[in-house]
């Protein structure tokens, strides 16, 4: 531990002298400051063609040309064959400077002798940093030189200032174009003023605008104009952009540094990078949104662009406190725990499924620097930042996790959370699709595993007519769905709705009584036909039948009734075709002979002696089915009897081994209507 130790001291140790041994250079400014408007344009400026053909060339509204000798300070006349000239603009993207270097002196070889610009620049007023650069009018070389130490507030223009030179017929000009990127501290977006001082060193005479740069006090003023609200807008959209641009190039460096590249700490990425990611794409959310945002919203949003910058500068801060949080912690504590909640909280289907977009929410407890990473169905680990939504559907698996700054890691948590957004489908197949005059069966396949919730719960249906049909059924998930079969190859006799349809019966026709047996028969006499009869009794469907259409021939159809008591009963009929349904009048039918006929008791115990029979008769009238005989109220034999209404029907009971005594004795016919008790008898045994 020690050693380890020793090594974190060491490494603080020498980066904090680093730090300490680099003072920061300024530049302070001073009054009589010589100034240049620089003003808003729209015109294409990054070239020194396009300078040399635009409206400012030579027009002394825009060109600088109050410079002197650099020892002397002696002015040179604007115009001549030394002539040099400032110019300079902004537009949405950045500040343009043209610089005109008027030189008609040439080499032994006719090629037109190299001057060279040496520039100091500040973003600002006052106490700033400044950044100086030499270049070489031909384009040979650039040299800058940055005076300051590395920090936040040093923007340098190596890597970031744009020098474009080309030779016109004035000499050589140059363009250097500084993007607002470069400055994104310091961007004029009120007519803020920056400061700056130059010298071009010519082939014989060094002409300085504002006297001698090196001396640092002597800078000059570019009084920036202020730009419209439109404008204001458009360049903050335009650093707004390359902040973000710039945001997101610095993260895929640091995953590459710190998951798997030469740095390789995924803890470290995870407990302070992944945060200040997270915070960073949370503040850009709106980014897609940019060219829809109003002015107090593009204001908001350009709040954020110093920390997409400085993304890299934070994540070298927070290895600073990492290492120091780290320096005498060999680890050791209870590794985190994490807590997963779903929402909505309980499957909102049946059977275990969510049937809606599942969200995950994922919390850990523990120790410093804590950060939680899961992954779905085996796939890669992820760091756990923000809600996740799961929305696929099937059985997923989620793995999850925490581990701490210390490097205690919580062991791996599993949840199941089974999705079923998709409610099902099925396919319709028919038994034929030829004409045809016989049933058409449809049957479906459904898309997955499902319950059929009408048609009796089968998956077919059977058509005697065309038509249309709906299949309704469920998924195991709660999803419920339908499939339409429709039928139209069936042929026809009739051509219109069933003609009306007549009932009548036959009760006591075949005996006399109206017992509750008996036939109700539909009749047709003539028309069009129907191909299912149905028949309802006081309301109730009791009977479907399937008919053949022979239209326009008669149709008839019975239904057989049985076992019906002693009242009223009202029928009526539908017949129903693929055009329509035709209903009959009521039709009612009167029964009050359903129960048996009252049966009569009779014995043979003519000596008295406890043995002897017990004889039923029933003369004539309707039948049972059942006799049972009762003595002294109590059931002591039970028979099936065959009813062959209106028949006469008789039974005997024998009787044997009564003690002396008085036994009375009753009888009952029964059947599906009821029952019929004969009068009751006495018999006397006396031996």
């Amino acid at each position: 531990m020690l050693r380890k130790a020793k090594r974190y001291a060491l490494l603080l140790a020498a980066m904090l002298l680093a730090a300490s041994s680099l003072p920061h250079a300024y530049a302070e400014a001073s009054p009589g400051k010589v100034s240049y408007e620089v003003v808003y344009t729209t015109e294409d400026l990054s070239t020194p063609t396009a300078w040399y053909n635009s409206d400012f060339f030579d027009n002394p509204d825009f060109k600088e040309n109050r410079f002197v000798q650099y020892w002397v300070e002696t002015p040179i006349a604007p115009g001549g064959p030394r002539d040099t000239g400032l110019y300079a603009a902004y537009r949405e993207d950045g500040l343009y400077i043209f610089f005109q270097s008027n030189e008609q002196e040439l080499d032994t070889n006719g090629i037109l002798k190299n001057s060279s610009i040496e520039l100091f620049i500040k973003y600002g007023l006052g106490d700033l940093p400044y950044h100086q650069m030499i270049f070489e009018t031909n384009g040979s070389a650039v040299n800058y030189y940055e005076w300051q130490t590395e920090y936040r507030d040093n923007l340098p223009l190596k890597g970031n200032a744009v020098l474009t030179n080309e030779q016109l017929p004035t000499g050589w000009g140059s363009v250097l174009f500084i993007p607002w990127k470069a400055a994104y501290k310091y961007v004029p977006l009120n007519g803020e003023d920056w400061e700056f001082a130059m010298i071009r060193w010519s082939p014989s005479h060094s002409p300085t605008w504002g006297g001698k740069v090196h001396q640092a006090g002597r800078f000059n003023t570019l009084d920036i104009e202020e730009p419209t609200p439109a404008v204001r807008t458009a360049i903050q959209k335009n650093v707004i952009r390359q902040a973000w641009q710039a945001f997101n190039d610095t993260v895929a460096d640091l995953q590459a540094e710190w998951q798997g590249g030469d740095a390789d700490d995924v803890n470290f990425y995870n407990t302070r990078l992944q945060p200040l990611i997270a915070q960073g794409q949370a503040n850009g959310s709106e980014i897609p949104n940019l060219d829809s945002l109003g002015t107090a919203e593009i204001d908001e949003l350009y709040d954020y662009v110093d920390s997409w910058f400085e993304l890299n500068r934070d994540a070298e801060d927070e290895r600073a406190d990492y290492i120091l949080d780290n320096l005498f912690n060999e680890g050791g504590g209870q590794p985190p725990e994490t807590a997963l909640a779903l929402q909505p909280e309980q499957p909102d289907g049946v059977n275990g499924w969510y049937v809606s977009e599942v969200t995950v929410n994922l919390s850990a407890a523990g120790g410093s620097g804590v950060f939680t990473e899961y992954r779905l169905n085996g796939g890669e680990w992820t760091t756990y930042s923000v809600p996740f939504a799961i929305s696929s559907d099937g059985v997923h698996t989620l793995e999850y996790r925490s581990a701490d700054g210390a490097g205690n890691r919580e062991e791996i948590q599993t949840a199941s959370v089974s999705v079923d957004r998709t409610a099902p489908t099925a396919a319709v197949a028919y038994s034929t699709t030829d004409p045809t005059a016989g049933v058409v069966t449809a049957t479906v396949t459904p898309s997955e595993a499902v319950t059929v919730t009408n048609n009796n719960g089968a998956d077919s249906y059977e058509f005697v007519f065309n038509g249309s049909f709906v299949f309704e059924f469920v998924d195991a998930a709660g999803n419920t769905g339908t499939a339409t079969a429709t039928v139209g190859n069936i042929a026809s006799a009739s051509t219109g709705v069933p003609g009306k349809p007549s009932l009548s019966d036959n009760n006591g026709q075949n005996n006399g009584l109206m017992d509750g047996d008996y036939d109700i028969a539909m009749n047709v006499w003539w028309g069009n036909n129907g191909r299912i009869y149905k028949l309802y009794e006081n309301g109730t469907l009791i009977d479907t039948q399937m008919l053949a259409d022979r239209a326009p021939q008669a149709q008839t159809a019975q239904t057989a009734i049985a076992g019906r008591a002693n009242g009223t009963y009202v029928y009526y009929a539908e017949l129903i075709n693929e055009f329509g349904t035709t209903v009959s009048d009521e039709w009612t039918v009167t029964v009050s002979h359903s129960l048996p006929a009252k049966p009569e008791l009779s014995n043979n115990n003519w000596d008295g002696d406890g043995s002897y029979d017990i004889q039923m008769n029933m003369w004539w009238g309707t039948n049972g089915t059942t006799y049972r005989l009762y003595e002294n109220e109590t059931l002591i034999a039970e028979m099936a009897l065959t009813a062959q209404t209106p028949q006469a029907q008789s039974a005997v009971v024998p009787i044997s081994g009564r003690a002396v005594g008085t036994y009375e004795y009753r009888g009952e016919l029964g059947n599906a209507a009821g029952a019929a008790s004969s009068e009751k008898i006495i018999v006397k045994v006396t031996k």
